[in-house]
């Protein structure tokens, strides 16, 4: 039965990116959400979304998608979380907040996958509006159960996606003597060293803010997938990320998730990969043997599936729909 779903999957891909090759030189318009965050994590969501669609998408500034214009109708990929407003959290000294941020503006024909809802989100989100809107545009895919639930309590067609970075390819077959620590604190990251005997390079998420000021959405991009190249390549990642952590299970990258205390992003997540707290991992008792790294768990494989199944038809039937 696996070997069927498998066999149909490769299928589908093959079909989509011959239709995709068609689509670049078509011109139906596709779209997937960018960023402006001091977390390049956000942006390898972004390639996450990218790689199911044509060369030439249209990035959508997560900041202002309920006030998008475009010439056409954007078929777009909306996965992430949501959201600064005005109200919530406005970090950018550069422009306004924008007016309206939720729900996505009526030139977006959305795909709603993957999404996360902050706590301090949740009134924007839901508002009549808005809750019509992802009611006309459901099933939504929840990227975590807390999200899955607040869809849920109010009647829109909804269900667990998890993670599209769980999609993503290892386009190598070689891997360094490298482990990297990302965003880890001093104290881990000097256990590390004394445990193994790979190299240990620290790596961070975090832009400087005078820094991402400057960044185009391309060089953001190209810092991601930089990022990316290294998880391929890594004997295996340590962090507390969730967006190093995930990609690298896609990637089939040994990953150990280190985390505390709860967090609602995490939550059905999280237990997909190796995991323990910092206290264990400093006191020797974490599941994981840093200079032979343990395959990850594969319980992660069937929402993989399922996710590049999900997509994959989506963006099929919007390229036959614009084709005929």
């Amino acid at each position: 039965m696996n070997r069927i779903k498998e066999i149909k999957l490769k299928s589908i891909t093959i079909l989509v990116t011959i239709s995709l090759f068609y689509t670049n030189f078509l011109g139906a318009a596709f779209g997937y959400v960018s960023y402006t965050s001091l977390n390049i994590g956000d942006d390898i969501q972004a390639l996450a979304a990218k790689q199911f669609l044509p060369d030439k998408s249209v990035p959508i500034d997560r900041e202002f998608i309920g006030e998008f214009t475009y010439p056409e109708p954007v078929h777009a990929i909306i996965n992430g979380w949501f959201m600064h407003t005005k109200d919530f959290c406005w970090y950018r000294p550069d422009v306004a907040a924008p007016l309206k941020s939720w729900p996505p503006s009526p030139f977006i024909d959305p795909m709603l996958i993957s999404i996360h809802l902050t706590d301090g989100f949740i009134p924007f989100a839901f508002t009549e509006e808005a809750v019509q809107y992802m009611k006309n545009h459901g099933p939504v895919g929840a990227r975590d159960y807390p999200t899955l639930h607040e869809l849920q309590k109010r009647g829109i067609p909804s269900y667990f996606s998890g993670c599209l970075t769980l999609t993503l390819k290892n386009i190598y077959n070689e891997r360094e003597n490298i482990i990297y620590a990302v965003d880890l604190d001093k104290e881990c990251l000097d256990y590390l060293r004394a445990h193994t005997k790979a190299k240990v390079i620290p790596i961070t998420h975090s832009i400087h803010h005078e820094m991402f000021l400057k960044l185009t959405n391309e060089q953001r991009m190209s810092l991601a997938n930089t990022l990316l190249k290294r998880y391929m390549k890594a004997k295996c990642v340590v962090t507390g990320r969730l967006h190093a952590s995930m990609p690298c299970l896609g990637l089939e990258t040994p990953v150990l998730l280190i985390r505390n205390n709860y967090d609602p992003r995490f939550d059905g997540l999280g237990e997909l990969a190796h995991r323990c707290s910092k206290e264990e991992l400093l006191s020797g008792s974490a599941p994981f043997d840093f200079d032979n790294p343990p395959k990850n768990p594969e319980h992660y494989k069937v929402i993989r599936e399922n996710l590049i199944q999900i997509v994959s038809e989506w963006v099929q039937q919007k390229i036959k729909k614009s084709s005929s």
